[in-house]
């Protein structure tokens, strides 16, 4: 699953959620055509949890 946010300074805000990641990239393309200068970052989970129960996360793509 993937999951993609967009960065605004110390905050980011969830934008989907993806099983494929040819979507997610898709997704990414398209904000990136409305506005060139917004930040990013996809992650990538596998279901896993940690210690806490939280979900591991692992960064696949960020500019």
């Amino acid at each position: 699953m993937y999951q993609v946010y967009i960065k605004t300074g110390l905050d980011r805000k969830k934008i989907g959620e993806f099983r494929d990641f040819d979507k997610a990239q898709e997704i990414i393309e398209t904000e990136l055509a409305k506005n060139e200068d917004i930040k990013y970052v996809m992650e990538e989970t596998t279901g896993s949890v940690d210690i806490y129960g939280e979900l591991i996360a692992n960064v696949v793509d960020e500019n």
